[in-house]
């Protein structure tokens, strides 16, 4: 329609030009190398109406060529986004099959001259090549690492994948996954050191709580022997605080009892009574009592007070603990251990003694931790979990 008007002005132009000629007529002469010609304005003007009717009238199959290639890559285009839809819902679905079909037909709708269906090769149909060839390329090496990474951590090749963890380390260290990734494989790795100081990338990106990055950076300093200074960083880790009294007896109750003030532990209990071995056990049932004030509604308390009064044959004391305990949580092979011991010892009854034995087959041990990543129970803290390898994850129940 536009075309149309545009062509609608030009002839009425045209045509008032015209018939101002007619009343206006005028002579043209052209001199070229001494040649001289002689003409009608109205010729010339004609002439210069049948050029711009040429051009125009040529334009027109151009002007068709270009409207056919636009159709065809509009076409091209929403071949690509349908294709798109069916490999984002494959994958939402999870279906592997169709996964596998779309890959096939990928360079047909693609052309090679992007990375493009290569990373859409990596999502549908992920394989070690795919990465090597993703890593090649400098716009998708990335892409590439983080696929081959994973190939070695699933392979048991966790040195080759902290190799290519610390090369995407240096080059892209604003990525939270490259920065995550290199310090869980420094950690896998026993490189104690090197994680101290990519942690600390951690915490200027601000990729992790305070509590969590003060809980690994006390795990990272027990590994490199500066127990003080990760109990210091982190009073609520019970090793912390178990190695910094084993590297500082003459700190050792004050960082037992700091310890237990911020985090009740079985262990912690342990240490500290043995603190005071050389008095009598009554005595160090009252030392107990102190100590588990602090916390009075805690689980390990009720274990504590039982194991001390068991020591100061404190009988009755020493079963009220129990039986509250089972009561409130759950029978274990260490609450069952202790109630075979007061059966023998209270009432030297061997016979009630041996039905807590024999239940103690069926029982699992008291769990003293869980990984917060995985949910994964334990009664031994490490610096990792031993199910999904998450650093720093096991906290006391």
């Amino acid at each position: 329609m536009a075309q149309f008007l545009r062509f609608f002005i030009y002839v009425l132009i045209l045509g008032v030009l015209a018939l101002w000629l007619m009343d206006n007529p005028g002579m043209v002469t052209l001199t070229w190398f001494g040649y001289e010609v002689k003409t009608s304005v109205a010729f010339v003007i004609a002439l210069l109406i049948c050029i711009f009717l040429a051009i125009y009238i040529l334009r027109m199959p151009v002007k068709f060529i270009r409207w056919v290639k636009k159709s065809f890559d509009a076409q091209k285009e929403k071949s690509k986004e349908n294709m798109l839809v069916q490999i984002l819902n494959a994958i939402a679905c999870g279906d592997e099959a169709l996964c596998q079909k779309l890959a096939g037909r990928l360079d047909k709708t693609f052309d090679g001259k992007t990375p493009t269906p290569l990373l859409l090769k990596a999502l549908l149909n992920p394989s070690p090549e795919i990465y090597r060839r993703l890593a090649a390329d400098p716009s998708t090496e990335l892409a590439g690492w983080r696929g081959l990474i994973a190939e070695h951590q699933k392979q048991g090749d966790l040195i080759a994948a902290l190799d290519l963890a610390q090369k995407a380390f240096h080059k892209y260290k604003n990525i939270p996954w490259v920065v995550l990734s290199t310090l869980e494989l420094q950690v896998l790795n026993d490189q104690w050191q090197d994680a101290l100081e990519t942690l600390e990338v951690v915490r200027k990106l601000k990729l992790e709580n305070e509590r969590l990055y003060k809980t690994q950076k006390a795990t990272l300093l027990i590994k490199t022997g500066k127990s003080l200074e990760a109990f210091k960083t982190a009073p609520w880790l019970p090793e912390a605080a178990l190695k910094a009294a084993q590297d500082h007896p003459k700190k050792a109750e004050s960082i037992l009892v700091k310890a237990w003030e911020n985090q009740p532990d079985w262990n912690i209990y342990k240490a500290y009574i043995h603190l005071f071995s050389k008095e009598n056990t009554l005595a160090q049932y009252k030392r107990v009592e102190k100590l588990v004030s602090m916390h009075k509604t805690n689980r390990v308390n009720h274990l504590a007070l039982a194991d001390a009064a068991l020591q100061a044959k404190l009988w009755g004391q020493a079963r009220k603990e129990l039986e509250t305990y089972i009561a409130s949580y759950s029978l274990t092979m260490q609450v069952a251990t202790m109630m075979a011991f007061l059966e023998q010892e209270e009432n030297h009854d061997l016979k009630e003694s041996q039905k807590w034995v024999d239940q103690m087959k069926n029982l699992e041990p008291t769990v003293n931790y869980f990984c917060t990543r995985c949910g994964h129970e334990t009664d031994l803290w490490s610096p990792t979990c031993p199910v999904c390898n998450g650093f720093a994850s096991l906290e006391c129940l």
